[in-house]
């Protein structure tokens, strides 16, 4: 047996005046004169020595067989394992971590001689003791390993050889071989805590992998560790195969070196050699693999994997660690299938849905599309502590404000309270039939507007993050419904008159969508590689397109076409564009450079125009309509980054963070008009910097809300408000409400005109 000695040594006189431990001297555990907690660095805590004194008293008495004390190294946190086999223990220092790194693995001790030597270490460090909050905790560990042992012999552990040898994935495959200790499942009830135990899972065993006939075997390496970094690897291939770029990884882990490597649309080359190989000229490297195998069967390695650490020990179906591994798994699994996916549908009978189309009657003209000025006159001032802006809502003749505590709702002409409604910050859409509220553990109620009383009460599944994201069904011959996101892959219809759910779509794999309505279509979109249209009245698939990238959400519909922006946070991006009815597509086109994240393509008569962002600022990309060729770039720099940009007929306006107000005609790219509105602070910028069109005039959020005609440029008027216009609404008669993120809301009315009469 080997012998153990835990020492306490001197600490060197300059860590004195810097360690706050109040222990004066370092701990080190000796096993046959290997120091095997070298590793941990030179911190010492009264805390370590104390928890492995009680760990290994519970040991001891037979109340664990396998136990661990967490000791945290400078920012890397560790742990000594310690586990019973027979009259030994097998100690084990490890690193904690998402690619953890093994020390020392089983180093087997006599369990007297760890006991005698702790009882000798802890007798030591309490004499040392500076206080006596140091002494008693040494004391209590020491007490416990000298109580008298429970007269019983412990078995040693059954060690078995389980092969894991999943299905081979085409023509390449991994494989292990491990060796496990058996144990029994526990009679009696079952704990409801899960943890994530490492120590469990550091089993020894081989690891292979073949393709077409050619293997390669490595001992002594750890399958565990390696399948948790063989899945980290398998997502970097997903989204380096989704984005067509090059990808080459090199990592070591678990006894094993690990290369992949592949160009722009080429197979992949996975290298494996031993944990001493020189990497630059020894190791095997199989060829010409395709990605879909690579990702395939490491899928099926952790999941086999997996389901033998559970036929050996039970216990371990709630080990945090290990589930983690099978979820990921399951997450390669369905991005890989969404990835490979050819199920495109088009609609066959458009004509059934194009008779919902939105009919465009011809615009008649503005009151402000011609005329003088504009001149505004305060209404009325209100304070709301702890305003939600993204809860504030205009409704005709209500104003809905939410608040940290309560929903309130005023009068929009006096600003008069008509009702209060108590409860926390919650997620609100308007409605025509009242506000719906969206309460984080998935409640949803709607509250009418001119009472403030509930109507229904509905139970959802809460979402598990991001806000809501719904579209509102309230058309003649539509039934008046709610569609919202719910839980993290299902789009759910709310009826608004019974508050019953009509119909629900779930995606196979969680997504984040994005909505837009388009007559009878629902267009869903975002954190998934498709586009897919509904039917509102039913929830029934009418058409799906589907590409190799993800889309991003941004939607915009116009007459007859739907375009789509895909691309994630590097790679390429492309911009579709869909016949609305059928889903056919009409033609993609490659991006230069990356769209702005949330932004919808702004659609004219004959232009299709996607603004784009980098570290030099703002810029826009302009393409036919018809054809998707390029017409005209204005390069990222032409604005701050922070641009709200809106399309009004041909023309695009951009409102920027930096104060200037910029007009394009989208049929050109020529630069119509700009505007500086200067600002007193940096405090003074707005929150959100959307224009709104309203009547032919454009109420612009600057320092002030500045009232501009698009076609022209010419500045029409000035709202007189003090508050900065974080949030700002316009009613049909061009009345003003400007909310401010401090809890202060005021609103404005335009002042009578005087028209000339002939």
């Amino acid at each position: 047996m080997s012998a153990i000695e835990v020492v306490l040594r001197p600490r060197p006189k300059a860590l004195r005046p810097v360690d706050p431990s109040p222990l004066p001297a370092q701990f080190d555990v000796l096993v046959d004169g290997i120091n095997i907690t070298a590793r941990l660095g030179e911190q010492q805590t009264v805390s370590v020595l104390s928890d492995l004194g009680h760990a290994v008293a519970a040991i001891s008495r037979g109340k664990h067989d396998r136990t661990t004390i967490p000791l945290y190294v400078d920012d890397e946190a560790w742990e000594i394992g310690l586990e019973a086999d027979g009259g030994d223990v097998l100690v084990s220092v490890y690193r904690v971590a998402p690619f953890a790194q093994v020390a020392v693995h089983e180093r087997r001790v006599e369990l007297v001689a760890l006991r005698a030597a702790l009882v000798r270490a802890l007798a030591d460090a309490r004499e040392r003791a500076t206080t006596g909050r140091v002494g008693a905790a040494l004391e209590s560990a020491e007490r416990l390993l000298a109580a008298p042992w429970p007269s019983y012999g412990r078995r040693p552990l059954e060690v078995v050889r389980v092969p894991v040898a999943p299905r081979v994935a085409g023509f390449f495959g991994f494989s292990a071989e491990v060796r496990l200790r058996r144990r029994p499942a526990r009679r009696g009830p079952s704990t409801e805590v899960e943890r994530a135990d490492l120590h469990a899972l550091l089993a020894v065993g081989s690891l292979a992998a073949t393709a077409r006939g050619r293997s390669v075997r490595l001992d002594g390496v750890h399958p565990f560790l390696v399948a948790e970094r063989l899945a980290a690897l398998a997502e970097d291939v997903l989204e380096a195969t989704r984005a067509g770029r090059a990808l080459f990884r090199r990592v070591s882990v678990g006894g094993v070196q690990l290369a992949v490597q592949r160009t722009p649309q080429g197979p992949l080359s996975v290298t494996l050699a031993g944990r001493d190989a020189n990497r630059d000229h020894e190791g095997v490297t199989l060829p010409e693999i395709p990605p879909a195998s690579f990702v395939t069967s490491t899928a099926r390695f952790a999941r086999a994997l997996a389901a033998a650490f559970l036929e050996a020990d039970p216990e371990q179906a709630r080990n945090l660690r290990l589930t983690a591994l099978v979820g990921q798994a399951e997450q390669l699994e369905s991005s890989l299938a969404d990835l490979l996916a050819e199920d495109s549908v088009t609609n066959p009978e458009p004509d059934t849905y194009r008779a919902f189309g939105i009919t465009r009657s011809r615009p008649e003209p503005a009151i402000w599309d011609r005329g003088g000025k504009m001149r505004f006159q305060p209404r009325w001032v209100a304070t709301v502590p702890g305003i939600d802006l993204a809860a504030t809502f205009h409704c005709g003749p209500r104003m809905v404000l939410g608040a940290q505590r309560e929903t309130l709702c005023l009068d929009s002409s006096s600003g008069r309270v008509l009702w209060r409604v108590p409860g926390s910050p919650v997620g609100s859409v308007a409605t025509p039939l009242g506000i719906a509220r969206f309460y984080a553990d998935g409640r949803l109620e709607l509250v009418e507007l001119e009472s403030g009383e509930n109507r229904f009460s509905t139970r959802l599944r809460p979402r598990a993050a991001g806000g809501v994201s719904g579209a509102l069904v309230h058309a003649p011959g539509l039934p008046r419904l709610l569609v919202m996101c719910e839980g993290d892959r299902s789009v759910t219809a709310v009826d608004l008159v019974t508050g019953e759910v009509r119909w629900r779509y779930s995606a196979r794999r969680p997504v984040s969508y994005r909505m837009r309505r388009a007559g009878r279509l629902l267009l869903l979109a975002g954190g998934d590689s498709a586009v897919v249209a509904l039917d509102v009245a039913t929830g029934d698939v009418v058409w799906r397109l589907r590409d190799r990238l993800p889309f991003s959400g941004a939607l915009a519909v116009d007459k007859d076409g739907a375009f789509a922006l895909a691309g994630g946070p590097i790679g390429p991006c492309k911009l579709f564009h869909v016949d609305l009815w059928t889903g056919a597509l009409r033609w993609s086109v490659e991006l230069e450079e990356r769209p702005v994240p949330g932004q919808v393509p702004l659609v004219t008569t004959h232009r299709v125009l996607v603004p784009v962002k980098d570290r030099r600022g703002a810029g826009v990309l302009a393409f036919d309509r018809e054809t998707g060729k390029s017409v005209f770039r204005h390069e990222p720099g032409l604005l701050s980054p922070t641009t709200a940009w809106l399309g009004v007929d041909d023309l695009v306006l951009a409102n920027s963070a930096a104060g200037v107000l910029l007009c394009i005609e989208a049929g050109s790219g020529s630069i119509r008009y700009t505007h500086v509105f200067a600002r007193h602070v940096e405090a003074d910028k707005p929150r959100r910097l959307e224009p709104v069109l309203r009547n032919g005039a454009l109420f612009v959020p600057q320092h002030r809300v500045h009232v501009v005609r698009p076609r022209d440029g010419e500045i029409l008027g000035c709202v007189p408000s003090d508050l900065v216009p974080d949030l700002v609404r316009v009613d049909d008669r061009c009345g003003v409400y400007i909310a401010e993120e401090s809890g202060h809301v005021a609103a404005f009315a335009v002042a009578p005109k005087l028209v000339l009469v002939r």
